[in-house]
């Protein structure tokens, strides 16, 4: 009962966050958006009970995420008495990583640490941590790893080894508003469309007032490198070679290729016909809030917004129907699929052993099944257990919200590869902050040719890879 209302107020604070976009801020992989102050959280961690020995763990949720974190630390604290999950707030991704490569020299490490998708190779690279895979080999857990959701196993899986346990797993979706296709004459319930097609449909939905005032665009969208990295993979095509890193380091970028060109092409004309509404490469809570607005019709993000954007287009009186579909491909029929996003949870080989089996222990609870049911049910990110489904509460979650249907398909939709495994580099952040310049640049008119930004981030990102890689032989 005590945990049934703490997830009351958490659902309370979804709607009261995303109302103002804060919600935002703790599901998309924000690799270069600066984090917005956190929230005063609904839940609040127990006092530590006598007797049991602290486990730190480090986090970068905000927002109702991180609510429904402390939610299951709560649960986990409660559930035994031998050990005490200390939960410590890192305010984003970004600073967790960060502050995780600072303390490398001063001995200052968590016991688990939770981090984000394109921090694994820099993670493997510090020598600090202990592979899961490991502990599932010496506790005989195999099981565990092979009821896994495949998409998800591959993308933490590198030359073999799962270093890390998958947490919170996300991909990107396009959201749209049924009502406003269906008064367009546009088929509500397509889930897979052209860029010539989503182009169609922007100009279709776009509506000005008699000043020729844009009302509302077909499409809201910002300025994010994971999405272009998703419309790679989504294209078969490698990010990185060898095999984006997957069976040996990788050692140059290859995403100035044809897919990356017709994804900013695409985005660009989208522009161009004065169908979208771009908000550069901080504009993640200003496009989603255009969408809720109904200042547009479509826009990109993360499947771990879902929650969000229901929630919020119940508060404001269902004027949206809030419809999910895959990304958009250059041409149908589409062959590959969307990779991974979000974060895992890794455990560091410091503090003594009885809490490193601490954290293996805590780790080993936040993946099981019931737990990833109330977690996705409560969240948006997909499950990392295939038997989660076999829950009642997934069960219940499908059944009230199908949108949650779209992204499992979505990463179901092809078999697993080294394409749409994502890449695995050591200076991911750079590279991202590399495409996001790049892009920009080229959406707004800097750069006339989407292959020369392109050559351009390639270059740099390949002499930031190559220094990096020389640094960690």
């Amino acid at each position: 009962m005590r945990y049934a209302k703490q997830i009351i107020l958490v659902l309370l604070a979804t709607i009261l966050l995303v109302g103002c976009g804060g919600g935002n801020t703790s599901t998309a992989n924000t690799a270069s958006t600066p984090a917005a102050p956190p929230a005063t959280p609904a839940v609040k961690l127990d006092p530590q009970k006598p007797g049991t020995l602290k486990i730190s763990f480090w986090y970068g949720l905000s927002g109702v995420n991180g609510d429904v974190l402390r939610t299951l630390i709560n649960k986990y604290n409660e559930s035994q008495n031998k050990y005490y999950i200390d939960g410590i707030f890192q305010s984003s991704y970004d600073d967790t990583l960060s502050k995780f490569n600072a303390s490398l020299s001063g001995n200052q490490l968590p016991n688990v640490v939770q981090v984000y998708d394109i921090g694994t190779q820099r993670m493997i690279d510090t020598k600090q941590i202990i592979p899961v895979q490991d502990l599932i080999n010496r506790d005989h857990l195999q099981s565990v790893v092979n009821d896994l959701e495949p998409a998800i196993r591959n993308y933490y899986t590198i030359n073999g080894t799962l270093y890390s346990m998958p947490f919170n797993s996300s991909t990107m979706v396009m959201y749209y508003d049924k009502n406003v296709f269906k008064a367009a004459g546009l088929d509500p319930n397509q889930k897979l469309w052209s860029y010539d097609q989503v182009i169609a449909a922007a100009k279709k939905l776009t509506q000005k007032d008699s000043s020729g005032k844009v009302t509302r665009a077909g499409i809201s969208f910002y300025d994010y490198s994971w999405f272009f990295e998703q419309a790679l993979a989504s294209s078969n095509q490698f990010l990185a070679t060898p095999n984006n890193g997957r069976s040996g380091r990788a050692t140059q970028y290859s995403f100035n290729n044809d897919a990356g060109v017709k994804w900013l092409e695409f985005e660009k004309q989208l522009i161009s016909d004065g169908s979208a509404k771009y908000f550069g490469a901080s504009g993640s809570s200003s496009s989603s809030s255009a969408f809720l607005k109904g200042q547009s019709a479509m826009t990109f993000e993360s499947v771990a917004s879902m929650r969000n954007f229901v929630n919020t287009a119940a508060k404001n009186g269902n004027k949206l129907d809030i419809g999910v579909a895959y990304i958009p491909r250059p041409t149908l029929p589409a062959q590959g699929r969307t990779a991974i996003g979000g974060a895992s949870l890794w455990i560091t080989n410091k503090g003594t052993k009885e809490q490193q089996e601490g954290a293996w222990d805590f780790t080993k609870f936040l993946s099981q099944p019931d737990t990833q049911a109330y977690w996705s049910s409560n969240t948006g990110y997909i499950p990392t257990r295939l038997s989660a489904y076999n829950q009642q509460t997934m069960k219940d979650t499908l059944a009230k919200y199908p949108q949650f249907q779209v992204g499992l398909d979505q990463i179901r939709s092809s078999q697993t590869n080294y394409y749409n495994a994502g890449a695995a580099t050591g200076n991911m952040l750079t590279m991202r902050n590399n495409v996001q310049t790049a892009m920009d640049a080229y959406l707004t008119g800097q750069t006339s040719s989407a292959k020369s930004a392109l050559d351009s981030a390639v270059q740099k990102s390949n002499d930031s890879l190559q220094e990096y890689n020389d640094a960690n032989q």
